[in-house]
């Protein structure tokens, strides 16, 4: 009877359920908050036009959004169910903050994509949102931040995946591909296929030890990305500011005392970002994920600020909480 009642795809949330939420949801807030992050909500329903200005709305998250027309009157705009927290946190910062020092802000609220059969439709995001602070010393922070959540909930066993979009871009340039073969080849990574390799050595062997260092090895720390320096530095252009932040990353990580590894990639919407990108796992079980994105500010307004966040799944951490309970 409950599936007659309830809209497929959305959940409830029953007392046990609430708890675990709730100290997720505590954790979140209390780290965050002692670090300096002021909790901000954005409205549940925004102009679509907020999305396709910025670039964020994926061909793929385009069909996943709800988008209907808000009717005033004889006319009406074309309004989406909130499909990101990022955008709307850049465009409350746009409009609202005065300051010239950095915006450190959080949010906790639900996002809405369609997906298919039975998955969920309406996902809890946690995130937090860092404008104005330039990304040698404000990748470091949101890292240890993610970390500190996690260790907040007891979780343990956790391991970071750091790439640089920049990097792979200028990887990318170098083998001659347009932008939209930019993006095709960026999912082809992401999704694990390795004949990007390949391809892209036959259009220019010349470069082949390069690409096969950066796409077909898993390294850490400051030896690794010094072969890479060494290697890519002197094949390919435009590689050695995206270096510099991984090596500030790491070092921020090492200082931390956490793990990590580098990878050719971590993060969805390869359009959308433009430098530091992460995920940060506990044991098998993906938790945050994260990056730069420099250029999302100038979509929206005058200003062109550093911008870099993360962002968790509430609900997914809520499980893994249970599991452990058990």
């Amino acid at each position: 009877m409950d599936s007659v009642w309830r809209s497929r795809g959305m959940r409830d949330f029953g007392p046990d359920a609430m708890r675990r939420f709730r100290r997720v949801e505590r954790a979140f807030l209390d780290v965050t908050a002692s670090r300096g992050y002021a909790e901000i909500r954005t409205p549940a329903i925004e102009p679509i036009h907020l999305f396709t200005a910025t670039g964020s709305l994926s061909p793929q998250l385009l069909d996943r959004v709800y988008s209907f027309l808000d009717w005033d009157g004889w006319s009406g705009e074309r309004v989406v169910l909130r499909p990101d927290s990022t955008v709307p946190a850049a465009r409350w910062y746009e409009t609202n903050w005065r300051d010239a020092s950095p915006a450190r802000l959080s949010y906790v609220q639900p996002v809405y994509r369609f997906e298919p059969g039975d998955a969920e439709r309406e996902q809890w995001q946690c995130g937090v949102e860092l404008f104005g602070l330039e990304a040698l010393e404000a990748d470091g922070e949101l890292l240890r931040l993610a970390a500190d959540f996690l260790a907040a909930l007891g979780l343990d066993d956790l391991t970071f995946d750091l790439s640089h979009a920049g990097l792979i871009r200028a990887v990318l340039v170098a083998g001659g591909l347009d932008a939209v073969e930019q993006l095709a080849a960026y999912d082809r990574l992401l999704g694990g296929d390795q004949t990007i390799l390949a391809d892209l050595s036959a259009r220019h062997p010349e470069r082949s030890a390069a690409l096969r260092l950066l796409f077909d090895v898993n390294g850490a720390g400051g030896g690794y990305i010094a072969n890479l320096r060494a290697t890519l530095g002197a094949a390919i252009p435009d590689t050695e500011e995206p270096l510099l932040e991984l090596e500030a990353a790491a070092a921020a990580l090492d200082e931390a005392g956490c793990t990590y590894r580098l990878v050719p990639a971590t993060a969805r919407n390869f359009e959308y970002y433009t430098g530091l990108t992460f995920r940060l796992s506990s044991g098998a079980t993906e938790c945050i994920r994260g990056g730069r994105y420099d250029g999302l500010g100038a979509a929206l307004g005058e200003r062109s600020a550093p911008a870099s966040g993360f962002g968790a799944d509430i609900v997914s951490l809520a499980r893994l909480l249970e599991a452990f309970e058990e």
